[in-house]
């Protein structure tokens, strides 16, 4: 049985590369922050400059990552100064004071239905959960059910929880698909049972399954 209390999916590594903020070259500014009409419309109904510039921002950050992020002006500049000068013919001004939580949250709505996509939210939790049980019938390795439960977020466009989310969520598929392997393993006749774990008995380093395994008839 996997080790449900210490479940490891990625290494820090990747971990942080999953989650951080894209910082972008310049062919990247370019592809990420070209706006088409529908998003110039959401981003005329704010008014102040700092908002707006703010909203662009996290536009482009979500067409890059499908992710929302924190950040404050002078720790995107270079992001910032190319705003300024490709929409208000402004190449350098230094933005002052926080966006208010609420023009935050409603920037955040506005980009989500500009891109069909659904924020997370704890109620997704049981039935992405129960198609990670699905999942590891698949991909019984803990690592690669994550990757296909990353594309399957993507695929129905939702955001990506938590790291910690999606460990709670893991390591509860993997228990409820050890109970239903181990209730299907009761219902086979004992003498079966006997023959079937003498199958994964290790002889010379090889067993018996794998033996059967290598054999296509």
């Amino acid at each position: 049985m996997h080790n449900l209390n210490r479940l490891y999916l990625l290494p820090d590594a990747e971990i942080a590369d999953l989650y951080a903020r894209p910082i972008f070259n310049k062919n990247e500014q370019l592809l990420y922050f070209a706006m088409n009409k529908l998003e110039l419309d959401a981003l005329n109904q704010f008014g102040a400059l700092k908002t707006k510039v703010y909203f662009i921002l996290q536009l482009a950050y979500f067409k890059a990552k499908n992710q929302f992020f924190t950040f404050e002006f002078e720790d995107v500049r270079a992001d910032v100064d190319y705003v300024m000068f490709t929409f208000f013919n402004n190449s350098y001004q230094i933005l002052q004071g926080n966006i208010n939580r609420k023009i935050i949250k409603q920037q955040k709505q506005l980009i989500l239905d500009l891109f069909n996509y659904q924020d997370w939210s704890s109620a997704k939790a049981v039935p992405i959960e129960n198609h990670a049980c699905e999942l590891l019938r698949y991909y019984p390795k803990v690592h690669d059910t994550f990757r296909q439960l990353l594309a399957y977020l993507d695929n129905q466009r939702i955001v990506i929880p938590t790291y910690r989310n999606l460990q709670d969520m893991l390591t509860k598929a993997i228990a409820k698909e050890d109970k239903r392997l181990e209730q299907l393993i009761n219902l086979i006749p004992q003498d079966k049972q006997e023959q079937l774990s003498a199958l994964i008995v290790k002889e010379d380093g090889v067993t018996q399954l794998n033996s059967i395994r290598s054999d296509q008839k």
